[in-house]
């Protein structure tokens, strides 16, 4: 039986413009098989048609209800929505997504039994028609699963889980008795980084479960980084979070290098998705946080890998140098990463050695072979550790097996150029190689011939 006063989930869905996704994800509460639930669709105003749909909806069924934010910010809708909410937990859906039907049934009853203030389950990524589970726990973070723990019994939740917040459920006094509230910035951009933060920090249970039901969108053509205005959205977030931690004596020796650890994650997730007009200036933001808190020694080195402190210490030192010499590759890089398999093999070292080595035509280029030589292995490497880092913070930026790509056969024919056969013969055994050029070129004049 529904509970008017006290549902069991109240349900937030900040949405601004999304007529193309929005009846699949309301479509998707309202089918939920918990029915004790209410839903707070927060709606920005739209312009596309969104709003009407969702007024719609409000008429049907009236566990539904829309309310007008005045400001285009995420932040601020949401912060309306644990307002207004009444129910015992709150759930969160963006409106480009959808949920399983059994989500919040599963979860409330995990909950409840376990006395739970957070719970939070598996989640799928689907994007062009492909679906990828993912799991919230990583890293070596597994056993967790299926255990009530916070950050003081295990540092790892803030290490090893995904900060996706819609993949769970939060007790709605945990909120309200730490006035726990999203950082009301314009746009969509981040402030769930900060509600993830002060739940974890705040939370005294949290529960992971092995199961997935939350479907997370990663085609929506409007979630991309182009403007201005969003550059510095990371950089807003993380100050906010290290606001919070200066309110909070108590957590921010701990926590101020964990603050430190995501901002990093965060930045490196930026100048990847950001237009090419506003990486220098955002490097030079970058290299301003990061020497501040080198500064207040808030850097745990032991949280970050090798790479990943040579990063950070190239851009705070001179961030125009590591534009200028290294940004050229993530454009690249992550620009082709459904690109083709042909131009990945073309970025591995093989082929670039084989390259220089074609390219000596006289005495003067060879002599520089050398130091072209040192300067692309040390590139290569550098290229290596930031693709590492990138990963390791944002999993789903894996590239994919050269197998999955449309072009495959092309980056087979792509390795049997002279390039990629004689740099693979030169790194394989570069003393010897001299003396293996003529019969290199001999083989590859018979291949080509006869194919």
């Amino acid at each position: 039986m529904m509970n008017y006063n006290t549902p069991k989930v109240s349900i937030v869905v900040p949405s601004l413009n999304s007529i193309s996704y929005i009846r699949e994800c309301i479509d998707s509460i309202l089918n939920q098989t918990l029915k004790d639930i209410e839903i707070l669709c927060i709606d920005a105003n739209s312009t596309d048609g969104t709003l009407e749909v969702l007024k719609n909806y409000e008429k049907k069924d009236k566990r539904l209800r829309v309310i007008i934010s005045d400001k285009k910010s995420y932040g601020y809708q949401m912060n309306l929505g644990i307002k207004e909410a009444k129910g015992e937990y709150l759930g969160i859906v963006e409106s480009d997504d959808y949920i399983k039907t059994n989500m919040y049934e599963r979860l409330y009853e995990i909950a409840k039994k376990n006395d739970c203030e957070v719970v939070k389950g598996d989640f799928y990524i689907f994007a062009y028609g492909k679906t990828e589970y993912v799991n919230v726990l990583r890293n070596s973070c597994e056993d967790i699963y299926n255990y009530k723990v916070n950050w003081n019994k295990d540092i790892r939740i803030f290490l090893g889980s995904d900060g996706i917040n819609p993949i769970g459920i939060y007790r709605l006094d945990l909120l309200r008795t730490n006035q726990i509230k999203l950082n009301e910035t314009p746009g969509a951009s981040y402030q769930d980084n900060g509600l993830w933060f002060q739940i974890f920090a705040l939370a005294k249970s949290i529960y992971f479960i092995n199961e997935a039901f939350y479907m997370l969108r990663r085609d929506n053509p409007n979630s991309s980084v182009k403007s201005k205005e969003k550059v510095y959205c990371a950089c807003e977030e993380y100050d906010f979070i290290r606001d919070f931690l200066k309110k909070h004596p108590d957590l921010e020796k701990t926590l101020a290098p964990i603050c430190a650890l995501h901002r990093f994650g965060n930045y490196m997730f930026t100048l990847e998705r950001i237009d090419e007009r506003y990486k220098l200036d955002f490097l030079k933001r970058f290299s301003q946080d990061f020497r501040k808190i080198l500064k207040d020694k808030e850097l745990d080195e032991n949280l970050f890998g090798d790479g990943d402190m040579k990063i950070i210490y190239s851009i705070v030192e001179n961030p125009e140098n590591y534009y200028f010499l290294y940004m050229g590759y993530c454009n690249d890089m992550f620009g082709k990463l459904y690109f083709g398999a042909s131009e990945r093999i073309k970025w591995q070292l093989s082929y670039r050695i084989g390259k220089l080595l074609i390219d000596l035509k006289n005495p003067v280029q060879i002599l520089k072979f050398p130091f072209k030589l040192f300067l692309e292995i040390k590139q290569f490497k550098f290229e290596q550790k930031i693709y590492k880092t990138t990963i390791k913070f944002y999993p789903n930026l894996q590239l994919p097996p050269l197998e999955e790509y449309s072009d495959y056969e092309q980056a087979l024919k792509t390795k049997k150029h002279l390039s990629y056969i004689l740099g693979k013969s030169f790194i394989n055994n570069p003393i010897l190689f001299i003396f293996k050029i003529k019969k290199i070129y001999k083989q590859y004049k018979k291949d080509i011939s006869s194919s």
